[in-house]
């Protein structure tokens, strides 16, 4: 069994796992790389919670069946575009379904217009570069290689946006010592959305 961590997987080594049906690890690592990323982007095109999570269950379901079926084909594009065009189909069918429950026989679904596969295609690597410095953050956080204090004075400046001063206030630091710390934690977290970036994006 690979013991490397699922982030740091390569896209390319799930998808050649992929071809064994019985390799139920590659199926999980597959589906939670790219599951919460159709959700975030089915969210920010409108669809409520539950919907997300529906347009995302019936896309990984169809990419991974239609993908052990040999329905992909590389020469034809790039796996994250075929993994959109899958995306923005379900999608666009739950807002019809919408539109066309909120205002039976009024012709809604022709009024407002279907997400294009070019937006569609800029919320999901919009949303993909969330996950992946949510990835990122998250094993900086996990690793203990920096002290909590460290740790909550990157995020109270870096991601928060608090003063240096009332950040030293909070962690008990001096203001050098919040910028040291924040200085050191950022080197860490861009060497870990490199790392985590290239294993996703390889043969993506």
């Amino acid at each position: 069994m690979n013991q490397t961590q699922p982030e740091l997987v390569t896209t390319t080594l799930l998808l050649q796992r992929l071809h064994d049906s019985a390799d139920d690890d590659a199926w999980r690592h597959f589906d939670a790389r790219f599951r919460r990323v159709i959700i975030s982007t089915g969210l920010r095109l409108g669809l409520s919670n539950s919907d997300a999570e529906e347009a995302a269950q019936e896309t990984m379901f169809q990419a991974i069946r239609d993908y052990q079926a040999n329905r992909y084909d590389r020469s034809m594009g790039r796996l994250s575009s075929w993994i959109i065009g899958i995306a923005r189909h379900r999608i666009i069918d739950i807002l019809r379904r919408r539109r066309e429950a909120t205002l039976p026989g009024s012709g809604a679904e022709a009024i407002v217009e279907d997400p294009s596969e070019h937006l569609v295609g800029q919320v999901f690597e919009q949303s993909l570069e969330r996950q992946i410095f949510s990835d990122a953050w998250e094993m900086i956080r996990a690793t203990g290689k920096s002290s909590l204090k460290t740790l909550q004075a990157f995020e109270l400046t870096a991601l928060r946006g608090v003063p240096a001063q009332e950040a030293a206030r909070q962690c008990g630091m001096s203001v050098d010592q919040v910028y040291i710390a924040r200085n050191r934690v950022a080197q860490r977290l861009r060497e870990m959305v490199q790392r985590i970036d290239e294993a996703v994006r390889d043969g993506l």
